[in-house]
């Protein structure tokens, strides 16, 4: 019985609201509690209930919001959102025991308190300790605004003149927590530190009012503790091999920062930084604009992590160490040895045949091919001179530079624990890098007709030279041609599962827009949205969400016509395209056949996994004359169904809100 009372609750405080709704604002009930203003629908809380309660002060910030100061308060049913006016400044702190009255408002996300009267009578404790909700459960509605228990360590600390941020790697995952900045505190101290705080949960939301995230805010230094400190020395931490970074260590949850020690062997500033100790290499991103020559050797400071599929540190710092130590010496090898990864992240020499460049980026980028294998160079635009040598395609090229294996991560994904390589890349520090060792030949076909005329006999080989030429420009022409063809292909369709993207959906349904008004066609769309993706994905891991996306996009390409397109336009979302269609029903039918082929479970991990979709249906020309039109159709009625209750699909019509 106990457990059903909040149910209760909640039923009998709706009740109370709907027929409130239908008296005049004067007669609207009191609302005494933080919770039963939390409970409300946007709807209610427009109305403008009055609210009359007693609370402890959490959070107090008048700089973190240009509208209004932030507030958030907490009695003993939860924790509410105050918004303050920007003056007067009131003299509020955490702890303050304080009356609020006012007026509920539907806030940016949830129910706020709105057009607030505080007095402070007194001051008392935090309400600790508090609820230590997971990850997941932060990003459930009902956790919107409330007092909560983290615990991680310190990844990142950045203060301005108002506010601290801490970005705090957890169990769960990284979140970030900001705080009101107090004189005299070494925030960057709390760096690698593992902490505990206390904290309001505040959502981040989009224009639509949908949670797409969390952030905390926790009140200045007293709700936080230090559970084990950063060392006093970071650099005098155990320096690590860079090769034994994220290997098993039992025991281990939240990796802390680590120290490797190495010779720089590629500084790309504000970009990446490499660096070599005997046979293994190491990475990383450099998003702090460090420079430093190469060939020092440093100690790199960062918290071990993975990126595409390879152990790197993130937020690298360096430190130069005052010894000597040996230049690694580049290792000559070619593509189908590099490729096995041996020398991934290490100086290598290696030699091709120069097929084209790009410069699409602002970088250098050299094409070429060695034996059957093609491999790519790059050269930063930072890197570039003025002068930037000319070489001719067909040159014969020496190329010294770190080897950056890119891994497949659809291959990847469906192996058994081990990466898939994919390609190999060349990253160079310089034009000094490139060494001609043969350039193209003398001989054209215009050079072959003036030899002809001096010396019959050179006839022969000659026009044996001309064929050799024309099949080297083929085989060029081929691999540029395949190259474009790839670079086409990866713009128009979504990499993870191969279905077209919205580029590609939007030319297709301008075609079939045009189709259909020239020879009066009928013309359909279908926007499919996963019902409660977020908690698969949350629960099961993004691999295992990627996996259940592509066998999604399956389905639905299996249930629809073969000249129908399926396209797949955000995380979880998908849009069906159905051309010349004879009756307006057959939309409906096509929606039916989808929701019916993704009812049966997927099998995903170890036990079976179920989810439903939401669907909208939208016709031409009722649902607008061109392709942004019938999107935002189809987007409304993807929304209608899920407000119908999810698992069902809805016709937009004109009229429906």
């Amino acid at each position: 019985m106990p457990a059903r009372l909040p149910m209760m609750g909640n039923l009998i405080l709706s009740l109370a609201c709907a027929a409130a709704l239908s008296q005049s604002p004067s007669l609207l009930p009191t609302i005494t509690t933080a919770h039963a203003v939390h409970s409300l629908s946007p709807e209610q809380a427009a109305r403008a209930f009055p609210v009359h309660l007693r609370a402890v002060v959490t959070y107090f910030d008048r700089y973190i919001d240009k509208r209004h100061g932030a507030l958030f308060i907490h009695d003993p049913s939860g924790s509410i959102f105050v918004a303050l006016p920007l003056e007067p400044v009131l003299p509020l702190q955490s702890g303050d025991l304080i009356e609020v009255t006012g007026v509920t408002g539907p806030g940016d996300y949830a129910p706020i308190i709105a057009e607030p009267h505080i007095k402070v009578v007194g001051h008392t404790q935090l309400p600790v300790p508090a609820a230590r909700p997971t990850m997941a459960e932060l990003l459930a509605p009902r956790w919107d605004g409330q007092w909560a228990e983290i615990q991680g360590v310190v990844h990142e600390v950045h203060v301005n003149a108002t506010n601290a941020t801490l970005v705090i790697a957890t169990a769960g995952g990284s979140i970030s927590a900001t705080t009101v900045v107090q004189k005299g505190v070494n925030y960057q101290a709390l760096l690698d530190s593992v902490i505990r705080l206390y904290a309001n949960n505040a959502p981040v939301f989009n224009r639509a009012r949908q949670l797409v995230g969390v952030h905390l805010y926790f009140p200045p230094v007293d709700a936080l503790k230090v559970i084990e400190a950063a060392p006093a020395d970071p650099y005098a931490v155990p320096a690590l091999s860079a090769s034994n970074l994220l290997r098993y260590t039992p025991g281990v949850e939240l990796a802390r920062r680590a120290r490797v020690r190495g010779v720089v062997t590629l500084d790309w500033p504000g970009r990446r930084i490499c660096i070599q100790q005997e046979a293994a290499g190491l990475c990383m991103l450099d998003e702090q604009g460090t420079s430093v020559q190469t060939g020092s050797l440093v100690d790199v400071l960062g918290f071990p992590t993975v990126r595409d599929y390879k152990a790197t540190l993130e937020n690298p710092t360096l430190r130069l160490v005052d010894a000597v130590a040996p230049q690694p010496e580049p290792q000559s090898t070619v593509v189908s040895k590099a490729i096995l990864g041996d020398t991934d992240g290490q100086l290598v020499r290696i030699e091709g045949t120069l097929i084209g460049q790009e410069h699409a980026s602002g970088d250098l980028t050299l094409i070429l091919r060695s034996g059957a294998d093609l491999f790519m160079a790059t050269l930063p635009r930072s890197a570039i001179p003025t002068g930037l040598p000319r070489w001719k395609d067909t040159s014969k090229l020496s190329l010294t530079g770190i080897c950056s294996v890119q891994y497949s991560s659809e291959a990847t994904n469906r192996g058994e624990g081990g990466v898939r390589p994919a390609s190999v890349l060349v990253l160079l520090r310089s034009v000094a890098d490139v060494q001609v060792l043969q350039s193209p030949s003398w001989w054209t076909t215009q050079h072959s007709l003036m030899v002809l005329g001096v010396a019959v006999l050179l006839i022969v080989s000659a026009f044996a030279w001309v064929v050799v030429l024309r099949r080297r420009v083929e085989l060029a022409t081929e691999a540029l041609r395949q190259s474009q063809e790839r670079l086409r292909f990866i713009s128009e369709h979504d990499a993870l599962t191969g279905l077209p993207n919205r580029i590609l959906l939007h030319d297709r349904l301008n075609m079939a827009l045009s189709r259909a008004q020239r020879f009066k066609k009928g013309l359909a769309l279908l926007m499919v949205d996963v019902d409660y993706f977020k908690e698969v994905n949350d629960a099961l891991g993004h691999h295992a969400g990627d996996r259940l996306l592509r066998e999604l996009a399956l389905r639905i390409s299996e249930a629809v016509r073969k000249t129908d397109t399926v396209a797949r336009i955000g995380g979880d979302e998908f849009i069906v395209l159905l051309p010349d269609l004879q009756l307006p029903s057959d939309a409906e039918s096509i929606a039916a056949k989808i929701l019916a082929a993704i009812s049966a479970p997927f099998a995903i991990g170890a036990a079976p996994v179920s989810v439903t979709v939401s669907l909208g249906v939208c016709h031409y020309p009722l649902g607008g004359a061109d392709a942004e039109a019938l999107l935002q159709s189809v987007d409304a009625a993807m929304y209608r169904a899920k407000a119908s209750g999810r698992n069902s699909f809805q016709v937009f019509t004109p009229t429906a809100t």
